[in-house]
């Protein structure tokens, strides 16, 4: 739960506050925030959905906080499947084009 404490400073809650949203004991969310105890799979959701972030992020493997939606995966997975590294290089770039046109 890395990123746990930030998301919630970020937000400008407390503790206390988050748990009763979440519908948990003050003292369940601390040892969440503070690593004592993991948290399910459910609860794992719920805090990503709490957050409008990624269940990864939360955990601390990402940088990326948005979940991935499934056309996003359709995306990546049909440039994965052509196999060849070089296209991929060459959507990337493609990508960065557009990001260039839009700022």
């Amino acid at each position: 739960m890395k990123n746990l404490k930030l998301l919630r400073e970020e937000a400008g809650r407390s503790q206390m506050r988050v748990a009763l949203d979440l519908g948990m004991p003050q003292s369940t969310y601390q040892q969440y925030e503070a690593g004592i105890h993991e948290a399910g799979y459910d609860v794992l959701c719920q805090m990503a959905d709490y957050f409008h972030v990624s269940v990864d992020f939360l955990l601390g493997h990402t940088e990326i906080r948005t979940p991935v939606e499934d056309a996003d995966l359709k995306v990546a997975l049909r440039i994965r499947q052509l196999g060849n590294p070089n296209l991929t290089e060459k959507a990337l770039g493609l990508l960065e084009e557009i990001e260039g046109m839009i700022k």
